[in-house]
């Protein structure tokens, strides 16, 4: 999906103010990790294979990212099912017969959301599909915000991505060599500088659309006021549909406060398909005759819109798989401070009604609304992962080294085959070991940690995360 953003806001609202209220009485916790065997003075957290609540399903296959959530009713799964084909069935250019699904491009990426989202997992790297896409730092005069590496017939695609490999090494503290690789990303070879965005899996986002601000809120420590070197911030935003504020949780850099906001700002940017958020595009570029005649109507409506948005909120989360084994990789994750960005935990509060609604009458009912505990393993805010992970240039008004959270539930599911692994917002890292290598900034004392362990830690700690 892209990942732009709404308006960012530099001034705290009267509602940001009482949150920040809130966050001065409900700081994080600082994790002590000063020696990796130094036991926890809290009780453990005892992991659950419940990794998404009622959304859990058994099911670990490929397949399972494709499963409603298990509460449906049986009219409510044939209303699941009109948006999965909405956003698994391929948009048609306009006029068509079908009406339904017309009014794709003139340029876009991909002419359905799992085109990019490949079965509803992530994206795949260029030159083996789709789901890569490239942004701009600024508006450009010839691509602008993102590039479009396709047209509709009559039109010309922006350009092509293009990328030279940079090879790397890192020797950890066992002598273990390890070869890193990543791509500098261009557009048709030229100068253009351009930043690299994966299309990330579908899973769990209904329920990430339903954690409070007040609880992401709780864990953001922007001054690092607790001294544990971690210091994620909130990405305030102003929401696209009504202008109200919240905090940014969607996107590689928060960008979107709500599953709604991303699920149009995709139809817009990544099909060319506008919505009553996102009016037609643009003329941009040597399209800009044949754009007189074309994208002149909104080509999806509020009912589509919100038929895709509902299909994906209501995506199952595939189960954790935890044993005592995983329990004590858990405890090596803690003791390097990996959970406190990885936030292992959250409390969401879903519609009483099993459908996750993106009404927002109904969700701002909250006395039909009901608590889960659900698994993500993110806090959701940004945080700087130094200068081997920053972008060439700030994208989506954040700096080029802040990054969000990435939710590690199906992790394992994403890394179970080494020859296809693509991990981190560029997909750059082959492995879960290349992924932690790569971390710098605030994760720099957390990786050199883990180079520190032994073999059998290590062999433990990986062993947790491919349970998850």
């Amino acid at each position: 999906m892209g990942t732009q953003h709404g308006k960012p806001l530099r001034l705290l609202s009267p509602l940001l103010a009482a949150l920040a209220v809130l966050l001065s009485a409900c700081e994080a916790k600082q994790i002590d990790s000063a020696s990796l065997h130094k036991a926890s003075d809290s009780p453990p957290l005892i992991l659950s294979n419940q990794a998404g609540g009622a959304f859990t399903i058994s099911n670990r296959s490929q397949g399972s990212l494709q499963a409603p959530q298990p509460k449906l009713s049986g009219e409510q799964q044939l209303a699941w099912a009109v948006g999965k084909s909405f956003a698994t069935q391929a948009w048609v250019t306009s006029p068509s017969s079908t009406t339904a699904r017309d009014g794709l491009g003139p340029l876009f990426n991909a002419n359905s959301c799992t085109g990019c989202h490949v079965r509803n997992g992530q994206g795949e790297l260029p030159e083996k599909g789709l789901g890569t896409i490239l942004r701009l730092p600024t508006p450009s005069p010839l691509y602008g915000e993102q590039l479009q590496d396709m047209a509709v017939s009559g039109f010309k695609p922006e350009g092509q991505i293009t990328w030279q490999t940079i090879n790397s090494s890192h020797t950890d503290a066992q002598g273990n060599q390890h070869q890193l690789q990543r791509r500098q990303f261009s557009v048709d070879n030229t100068a253009a500088s351009v930043s690299a965005r994966l299309a990330p899996t579908l899973i769990g986002m209904g329920l990430l659309d339903n954690i409070s601000d007040a609880d992401i809120l709780a864990n953001s420590d922007p001054d690092d006021k607790n001294h544990d070197g971690i210091s994620g911030r909130a990405n305030i935003r102003s929401s696209t549909q009504d202008g109200t504020i919240h905090i940014g949780r969607f996107g590689w850099k928060a960008s979107q406060s709500s599953l709604h906001e991303q699920i149009a700002l995709a139809f817009h940017q990544d099909m060319g398909i506008s919505s009553s958020l996102h009016s037609p595009q643009n003329c941009i570029g040597d399209n800009c005759q044949a754009y007189s005649v074309a994208n002149t109507e909104l080509e999806i409506s509020d009912k589509l819109l919100n038929a895709v948005t509902n299909y994906i909120a209501n995506l199952a989360v595939p189960a954790a798989a935890h044993d005592a084994q995983s329990q004590q990789g858990f405890k090596i994750f803690e003791q390097l401070a990996c959970a406190a960005c990885h936030t292992p935990r959250f409390q969401t509060r879903l519609p009483s009604i099993q459908l996750v609604s993106t009404d927002s009458a109904k969700k701002s009912n909250t006395a039909t609304r009901h608590t889960e505990t659900i698994f993500p393993f993110s806090d959701l805010l940004l945080h700087d992962m130094g200068a081997a992970l920053a972008d060439q240039n700030p994208t989506d008004e954040t700096p080029a080294n802040e990054w969000r959270t990435a939710p590690l539930w199906g992790l394992g599911i994403r890394a179970r085959n080494p020859d296809n692994a693509r991990l981190l917002h560029d997909g750059r890292a082959r492995s879960i070991t290349e992924a932690i290598l790569w971390h710098g900034g605030e994760a720099e004392h957390s990786k050199i940690r883990f180079t520190q362990l032994s073999h059998q830690e290590r062999t433990t700690l990986l062993y947790f995360l491919k349970a998850l």
